[in-house]
């Protein structure tokens, strides 16, 4: 059984669901740090995504950011949105000016509104929200609702298909191993994850494949571990005229886009 685990972003990029998809259980690993940027494996320093999302612009590309209130280093269940700034109101402007062209915009733009509009107890329940959006946009349900975007009704929706690998989603803050986070490593999470889900290999990214995972210990434990090896393929994009074709963007570039079965098909890859 494949695992994957990923902490929660905000309407993430493509290779984020490319990765999910791919995989039996994903783990939506809500019990990370709070961070803006990150190091990663080319050795810059960028955006970590957690309250970021690309979109395109006819000037490249722009990102869209949830800005959040922080008291020190806080794990991501206990980092708060703040709305003392109007960035609602911004990003639903933003989307409208940059995709009201596109073809799915009528459709699409009145779900990411509700989404967006709701008032978010913290950045993991926004964040959440948006992967199962994507996911379920991605298995081609229409007219979603706020109330259509829970694990329970993702999950059900993802034991019935076929389009797709993943099976089921979960959250790390709500597993038995979760309790002996504090003691373990890294590396020992994601091993203790595996085995209360009877997962024998880890499908993980380059960051965290370089940054902090031990081969051997995931060897002596009987984890396989692949890394993700995807390529973003060309679909209709807007400002291909001033930019060329830019990939793997949040997962709204894609949705305005493209019908959902050829969606799918781009990030099966």
């Amino acid at each position: 059984m494949r695992y994957s685990g990923i902490q929660p972003q905000y309407f993430p990029r493509l290779h984020y669901f490319a990765r999910i998809l791919a995989t039996d259980i994903f783990m939506i690993r809500d019990d990370a740090q709070y961070v803006r940027k990150h190091k990663y494996p080319d050795g810059r320093v960028d955006k970590s995504f957690q309250s970021h999302t690309p979109i395109k612009q006819s000037f490249g590309v722009q990102l869209l950011a949830v800005p959040t209130k922080r008291d020190g280093f806080s794990p991501l269940t206990e980092t708060k949105i703040s709305y003392d700034h109007d960035w609602v109101e911004t990003h639903l402007k933003t989307l409208q000016v940059v995709y009201s062209k596109s073809d799915n915009f009528e459709s699409i733009y009145p779900e990411i509104k509700k989404i967006i509009k709701k008032p978010f107890k913290n950045l993991v329940e926004l964040n959440n929200t948006t992967i199962f959006w994507g996911v379920l946009r991605l298995l081609g349900k229409e007219s979603i609702e706020i109330k259509d975007l829970t694990f329970n009704k993702v999950n059900e929706k993802l034991k019935k298909q076929k389009e797709f690998r993943l099976k089921e989603i979960k959250r790390a803050t709500e597993t038995k191993s979760f309790r002996k986070f504090k003691d373990i490593s890294p590396n020992e999470k994601i091993i203790a994850m595996c085995k209360e889900i009877g997962a024998d290999e880890d499908y993980c990214g380059g960051t965290g494949a370089t940054a902090y995972m031990d081969q051997k210990i995931f060897s002596d434990n009987g984890i396989k571990i692949t890394v993700q090896d995807w390529e973003c393929g060309e679909y209709p994009q807007l400002f291909t005229k001033q930019q060329g074709f830019i990939p793997n963007l949040s997962i709204i570039d894609l949705i305005m886009n493209v019908p959902a079965a050829q969606a799918a098909e781009i990030i099966k890859g």
